[in-house]
């Protein structure tokens, strides 16, 4: 019996991830996909389903997209949308706002559930010595770790030490040593500009018109500032976390004016404090170019709160931004966007997209081209919001605190990205699969406060 009911608290929690995302839980072909059972006896009362998901998940809603959810049968389910329902709930981006929430113990409890589940699915992992052929398992782990940073082959040194490398203090000095190399270069240019969609900066093009300062070298510092951030985050071995909180970036004159910081000269990078609102990469002016618009034309110079959330969902949190509602009210072309979302329509619009624009909502003080601003072209900055969890917030200050509580889903979004990146030679945003969500579960139960080296070290021991 309580079996039973902890399968259909798990089912109900499930429907209720995937229809508040606008993502379709079950098609007529489910029953030919891979079955997975959840039978653990975690949650411990029915009256879950009552609490958090019946309002809305009552088999005969349909979803955003406008696809007809039927209702959900736990033992023949899709492990893609119960991996998709692990990363929601991780990242506190469900139940939507104003729902009742479950407390921190029954989320790990429904997070427990799915990942046993998802464990037992997988599909096991190779190891090195049976992957190898002719190579020694240390070998491999040396081609690859030399493939995974330098995008090359191993020097001498490394496979010299390559019958060591089963010793993780060997292998974390090897991983420490492949970063300080020049060579580590390619490793952000390859890995990490995709990830953060870094690699479409140059095609923003900022309309003269209402940037006249703009020119293509300071994009090209912009894009500078950020590759020297994160080499200096590798080469230091800071916990991830901190590409989010670090206190300090890199300029040159050219950037410092732009930011308005004093006492830089020269054309020069180096080492400067930043601004607390300027923490980390969020404060990065790359980052918030590429999350605004810069088509020439009306609506060239405005930020836009939309773009900016699915950034922060991507790349943060690792939980995909529900899909857009088919013929939602057009914004005005001639007017900035953000203040035009604030007063929408709650139905077909507001009350979707009160889930995630207050993330984009935050950044607002930062202009389309990264300057600070208190006005944009219609008056005051309003960059207040609050979380999906009804958390305030007023500024990037406050959302990187907010981002905190839910450092645990950015932990095992970036260890799926180095996975995938370690396996296929690419990534992007949206990569990642229930195997890979396995996989970096199991690599952070072994690193719980990872740094960089440990957790490279355990992605190319992994695949």
């Amino acid at each position: 019996m309580r079996r039973a009911r902890s399968n259909r608290i798990l089912a109900a929690i499930l429907v209720l991830g995937t229809l508040v995302w606008g993502r379709s839980l079950i098609s007529a072909q489910s029953e030919s996909r891979p079955t997975v059972s959840f039978a653990r006896d975690d949650v411990g009362t029915s009256s879950a389903i009552d609490t958090y998901c019946a309002g809305c998940h009552n088999g005969g809603l349909r979803s955003p997209s406008g696809t007809l959810l039927v209702r959900f049968n736990h033992t023949q389910s899709n492990p893609e949308m119960w991996a998709r329902a692990y990363r929601q709930l991780q990242a506190g981006a469900m139940p939507p706002v104003g729902a009742p929430r479950p407390d921190r113990a029954t989320v790990d409890a429904m997070l427990d559930s799915i990942a046993q589940a998802l464990d037992a699915h997988a599909k096991p992992a190779a190891t090195p010595s049976t992957r190898v052929g002719s190579l020694g398992a240390g070998q491999e782990i040396a081609t690859r770790l030399a493939s995974m940073l330098w995008n090359s082959a191993p020097d001498a040194v490394l496979l010299h030490e390559a019958q060591r490398l089963s010793d993780p203090a060997t292998l974390g000095r090897q991983v420490q040593r492949l970063l300080a190399d020049d060579r580590a270069h390619a490793f952000v240019a390859r890995f990490f500009f995709p990830w953060l969609q870094l690699d479409t900066l140059a095609d923003a093009d900022p309309d003269t018109k209402s940037f006249p300062d703009y020119d293509v070298s300071l994009r090209d510092a912009l894009a500078r500032e950020t590759e020297l951030f994160l080499l200096s985050q590798l080469r230091d071995d800071r916990e991830p976390i901190e590409l989010w909180t670090a206190d300090h970036t890199f300029l040159n004159e050219q950037l410092a004016r732009h930011y308005g910081v004093a006492n830089v000269t020269g054309a020069q990078f180096r080492r400067v404090a930043s601004a607390p609102e300027r923490a980390g990469l969020l404060g990065h002016g790359s980052i918030l170019m590429v999350t605004s618009r810069h088509q020439h034309g009306v609506d060239a110079a405005y930020t836009t709160p939309a773009t900016r959330a699915k950034w922060i969902r991507f790349h943060f949190l690792g939980a995909p931004p529900p899909n857009g509602f088919p013929g939602a009210q057009p914004v005005k072309p001639e007017l900035p966007i953000t203040p035009q979302t604030r007063t929408l329509p709650a139905e077909p619009c507001g009350n979707c997209h009160r889930n995630f624009f207050p993330l984009g909502y935050a950044l607002e003080n930062f202009d389309p081209i990264g300057r600070w601003r208190t006005n944009d072209q219609v008056g005051p900055i309003d960059a207040s919001g609050a979380f999906v969890d009804g958390t305030p917030m007023n500024g990037a200050i406050d959302l990187r605190r907010v981002l905190l509580t839910q450092a645990d889903a950015f932990r095992t979004n970036i260890t799926e990205k180095l996975l995938v990146y370690a396996a296929t030679g690419s990534v992007s945003p949206t990569s990642g699969t229930p195997d890979t969500l396995v996989r970096a579960r199991q690599i952070l139960v072994g690193t719980p406060q990872p740094r960089w080296s440990t957790l490279i070290a355990a992605v190319v021991r992994s695949d």
